[in-house]
């Protein structure tokens, strides 16, 4: 696991849930993007053969009660060049959308998120 991420509004106090990358071996490069329960000792995995997900950056929904009520998101690099920006629901960790660039993006380790305001 590496370049991991928690909820912001977590930063400094005690947490449960990480978003890392993570490797579904055999590999040499993170392939997967991970969400670890640290009180459980779980995970959740997103995999997709031939892709490389970035950091992936959790985004709290405004109002959320939970901790991992929200979406964590990552730019996917596919293997043709292609990329895309993925968003999975941070409780389920199941996909609930994707954007395709029109364009290649190289891959890059880390991820952000500018909030607008």
């Amino acid at each position: 696991m590496d370049m991991c991420s928690i909820n912001p509004n977590y930063l400094g106090k005690k947490y449960r849930y990480a978003y890392a990358c993570g490797a579904h071996r055999p590999c040499n490069f993170p392939n997967t993007i991970t969400k670890i329960d640290l009180e459980s000792k779980t995970a959740k995995n997103w995999y997709e053969e031939g892709t490389v997900p970035s950091e992936p950056f959790f985004v709290p929904r405004p109002g959320a009660t939970e901790e991992d009520d929200g979406v964590a998101i990552s730019i996917v690099s596919e293997k043709n060049g292609g990329a895309y920006a993925l968003v999975l629901d941070g409780s389920s960790f199941e996909e609930i959308a994707r954007a395709k660039f029109p364009y290649t993006i190289p891959y890059g380790l880390h991820g952000c998120w500018v909030p607008k305001a």
